[in-house]
């Protein structure tokens, strides 16, 4: 389950939707929020508390997610400003890697690590990659918070629990128009062409492609993540499409499964997808 705190401002639940056999993209409702207007790049946290190895029942659990201090020995300090912090933390130590930027590398990029339950760093994954560079960039930033952190408690006692942080890079903006609307634009054209590749012209490998495209800008999209992993089950990628289909899961919120059963049913995985999704 997601951090609750962190949750508010976070794009996660957009909603890309086919309609009819001719697959014509219709009100493509992309929603993201509070996303920070900068020249460089923006940023959005999203918090994740996963606490392993649960089977209790949930009403008899209480977690607190990690928090973020921005200071050394955090651990003795209790501090609730842990989203503000981090963010400013970030827009303070993050740098646009200079080959990334003479090229206008843009996207969404998406980190998870672990918090321990010393409050400690460990176990980076690229959940979502912009670049090599940018990949290395903000790990090299975030090892430095080691020791900054409170850890995450479960019944009292502190555990090791997995966060994750968004940083959006943008160097080229239009006019007045804000990143949220240029990043929401291409990662719907994206996915048109995607949808059009895949059930149209029945050619997934590069349905793939688009799709990889569309995330790049929104990596938080459900119904992106569903044909995505749709799409990498029929290359034969079954593990690629376990892992989309069970972040989607994770990441929450609903998905109008009637506008896309029609078109997926008889397709390699679907049994899968239904049984990780229905959970």
């Amino acid at each position: 389950m997601l951090d609750p705190t962190l949750l508010i401002d976070i794009p996660l639940h957009h909603k890309f939707s086919i309609k009819n056999v001719k697959l014509k993209i219709q009100d493509v409702q992309l929603k993201i929020k509070a996303m920070k207007k900068n020249l460089f790049f923006a940023l959005i946290m999203l918090a994740a508390g996963f606490a392993s190895g649960q089977k209790q029942n949930v009403t008899e659990i209480e977690v607190t997610a990690p928090q973020f201090t921005g200071i050394k020995n955090a651990i003795q300090v209790k501090n609730e400003s842990s989203a503000t912090l981090i963010k400013k933390y970030l827009s303070k130590n993050v740098e646009f890697p200079v080959e990334d930027a003479a090229t206008k590398t843009e996207g969404t990029e998406v980190v998870q690590f672990t918090v321990t339950y010393t409050g400690y760093v460990a176990d980076f994954k690229i959940i979502n990659s912009v670049s090599k560079d940018i990949d290395n960039e903000i790990i090299r930033v975030l090892k430095k918070t080691d020791g900054m952190w409170l850890p995450g408690y479960n019944n009292g006692k502190p555990v090791d629990m997995t966060k994750e942080v968004s940083l959006v890079f943008c160097l080229e903006k239009k006019n007045s128009e804000s990143i949220t609307d240029m990043f929401t634009k291409k990662a719907a054209n994206f996915f048109s062409a995607g949808t059009v590749a895949f059930f149209e012209k029945k050619n997934p490998r590069k349905a793939l492609k688009f799709y990889n495209c569309s995330a790049n800008y929104l990596p938080y999209d459900n119904s992106l993540l569903l044909l995505r992993g749709v799409c990498r089950y029929e290359l034969g990628d079954t593990e690629g499409a376990k892992e989309d289909w069970n972040r989607m899961a994770s990441l929450g919120g609903t998905i109008d499964m009637s506008e896309y059963t029609g078109q997926i049913a008889g397709l390699k995985g679907y049994n899968e997808l239904m049984t990780i999704i229905t959970k």
